[in-house]
């Protein structure tokens, strides 16, 4: 991004807040499409891990923007819609009149994070 500008010494303000204004705009979107890319791979990750049995809980995966994009914040949640109650169960297991043993089948924070970075860096070198 070598965009050589000459301007005025009146005009060197404006110029910089342009070029500051232009910075933050890009640097927005980046983010908001790493986070977006990063919970659709996330959900399909999800959702081919998921115990099957009639494969409705692996179905119901899905993300959803829980903070909007203004001052720089901008997320997604990923939840199983229909068959929430489960997701605990499934993933931890648990105790009791007929336990049942853990199926770990979503990932790491660590990994999601890892992913959200490398898809971050791509979009950031896009320009």
């Amino acid at each position: 991004m070598s965009d050589n500008v000459k301007v005025k010494m009146d005009g060197f303000g404006s110029a910089v807040r342009d070029a500051l204004e232009k910075t933050k705009k890009l640097t927005e979107d980046a983010i908001i499409a790493s986070v977006d890319k990063t919970a659709k791979e996330t959900v399909q990750k999800v959702k081919s891990a998921s115990p099957t049995k009639t494969g409705k809980y692996a179905k119901g995966w899905t993300s959803k923007v829980t903070t909007q994009a203004g001052r720089g914040r901008y997320g997604r949640t990923i939840y199983n819609k229909p068959r929430y109650m489960l997701v605990h169960l499934l993933q931890n297991g648990h105790e009791g009149p007929r336990p049942a043993r853990p199926h770990p089948h979503i990932p790491p924070d660590e990994e999601t994070e890892a992913l959200f970075e490398k898809n971050l860096e791509s979009e950031m070198s896009k320009e």
